[in-house]
């Protein structure tokens, strides 16, 4: 019985005998005598100076935003239109119009008021006449897909010009 067993595992042995392999050793000496231009240039790579980071140097990117203050310019020409500085400052105007958007819109009274979301979650009910934004807006206009306001920008001259902002409704969550 042992000497079957053996019999049996040298036979594999055996049948490898020398078939026809020319077709191997012509790739072999194919591939053999194909030359392979090697370019032995090494590519310049453009120089890039790290930044080094520091926490002092800016805010944790986990941690929400502060509240946005604008400063004050002091000699404006009288010409110009002037916002009311006196006046009491509203919630919304702490935000800039990149941190508000508009949610949508209800009927009150036959008064249509505008939904504001601030990127904090908070919700504010919003009217014309209502200020919001770091530009002085005062809203002049409500509809059920957009809020018109009325700023007032700085320009280079240090005069104060009225510009249209629209905030459009935004459904996305």
């Amino acid at each position: 019985m042992r000497f079957f067993i053996i019999l049996l595992m040298s036979f594999p042995l055996f049948s490898c005998v020398d078939t026809d392999l020319d077709d191997l050793n012509r790739f072999v000496v194919e591939t053999k005598t194909k030359n392979h231009p090697l370019d032995d240039k090494v590519p310049t790579f453009k120089q890039i100076n790290p930044l080094s980071f520091t926490q002092a140097a800016g805010r944790n990117p986990f941690s929400e935003p502060k509240a946005e203050v604008v400063t004050a310019i002091v000699n404006v020409p009288k010409s110009c239109p002037q916002p009311n500085l006196n006046r009491k400052k509203q919630a919304l105007e702490m935000y800039s119009l990149d941190n508000l958007t508009m949610r949508g819109t209800v009927l009150v009274d036959q008064v249509l008021w505008g939904l504001v979301k601030v990127t904090k979650g908070e919700l504010y009910k919003v009217k014309p006449g209502y200020y919001l934004g770091l530009n002085h807006g005062k809203i002049v206009n409500i509809t059920e897909d957009k809020i018109d306001l009325l700023e007032l920008a700085v320009d280079r001259d240090g005069c104060w010009q009225e510009r249209i902002t629209k905030i459009m409704l935004s459904s996305s969550e």
